[in-house]
């Protein structure tokens, strides 16, 4: 395994932060400030998130051998991640029923499932040439949309529409990172982040919310029908826009270790399935009654409470208790195999 890059892991930690803001905000935004909030995030913190997934992947298929290991420790963790989120919707709705689809995903487990089919598709692309690999991914990024009978069966609306950026980080090397984080193109994608960032930011609430959709995946029967024909059209300028600020996010970001963000960064996984459950279980306490949406100030609070939780659930005795029940299967597998061995 090579040596870890702590920008990445930096840009993983101010993401994840980012996702539980994200999904805490999302039940109360309704004034300028929250919705624009909302939506600077929503615009690319899960493109980015992805492009790293992505980047992270080069070691899922090598010397033509596939890592089935990982794609397992995927799937038994979106199966955990499906039952716990069945359990607090359930809670909500009033009812927790027996029933779990685990093949039709639009919450917060549509990311695990949608890294599973990512990693399958690898080989495919890993045999085509870097180019047409992501022209490819780029054209279903953008026609997959229209294709509304699908859905979110297997996450689909998500799968395509973010496809690009996993794809483009899997084939983006170290050096493209160098180049990227340094010199005038790091002043350049700075640059970049920071105007499309004030775009969205200023802009939502007066003029972008009717093409929101177009940010995390939706298929397009979702937009007003006016705009049908040219929803492509609306997600390829929010693909240039979620890799403006993606690219600047990360190349503002130093490539040294820096406290807790690089060891958040470094555990992010155990925070994104955790929070959302207990957002959940926020909703229903019905602990949202006490928060006053209206109040930059306790909107700002939230955030900054985001943030705490998001380093509480990174922390040593969170990450070790969420990784033995993640490991559970495979080293029950592992004692059997060795028992049997042994007789």
């Amino acid at each position: 395994m090579g040596k870890r890059d702590s920008r990445i892991d930096n840009a993983k930690g101010v993401l994840i932060i980012l996702v539980v803001i994200g999904h805490f905000l999302l039940p109360v935004a309704s004034t300028r400030f929250t919705t624009n909030s909302l939506y600077l995030i929503y615009t690319f913190h899960m493109p980015c998130f992805i492009f790293i997934s992505g980047y992270l992947a080069k070691g899922v298929y090598r010397d033509g051998k596939f890592r089935f290991d990982k794609l397992a420790r995927l799937i038994w963790l979106y199966i955990l991640f499906e039952v716990g989120v069945h359990i607090t919707e359930g809670l909500l709705e009033g009812s927790i029923g027996w029933k779990i689809d685990f093949f039709h995903e639009s919450g917060a487990p549509w990311y695990l499932l949608a890294l599973i089919l990512w990693y399958l598709l690898i080989p495919v692309f890993f045999h085509l040439k870097k180019w047409v690999s992501l022209a490819a991914v780029l054209a279903i990024g953008l026609a997959g949309g229209y294709a509304g009978n699908l859905g979110d069966f297997l996450a689909a609306d998500r799968v395509l529409a973010f496809a690009p950026f996993f794809y483009l980080g899997y084939f983006f090397t170290a050096d493209n990172l160098n180049n990227l984080c340094s010199g005038w193109r790091r002043w350049a994608a700075m640059g970049a982040g920071a105007v499309s960032g004030a775009v969205v930011f200023l802009g939502t609430y007066d003029y972008l919310e009717p093409y929101r959709l177009a940010v995390y995946g939706a298929m397009y029967d979702r937009f007003a029908p006016e705009l049908y024909p040219v929803c492509w059209l609306i997600r390829l300028i929010c693909y240039l826009m979620a890799g403006a600020l993606s690219f600047g996010l990360i190349a503002f970001l130093p490539r040294k270790r820096l406290p807790v963000l690089t060891v958040l960064g470094q555990r992010t996984l155990p925070v994104y399935v955790l929070h959302r459950l207990i957002r959940d279980l926020c909703q229903y306490f019905d602990l949202y009654r006490f928060f006053n949406v209206h109040s930059k100030v306790q909107v700002l609070l939230l955030m900054g409470g985001c943030g705490l939780l998001a380093v509480i659930l990174a922390s040593r005795p969170v990450y070790k208790a969420f990784q033995a029940l993640a490991e559970l299967p495979f080293r029950l597998a592992a004692a059997a195999k060795n028992a049997g061995s042994r007789k």
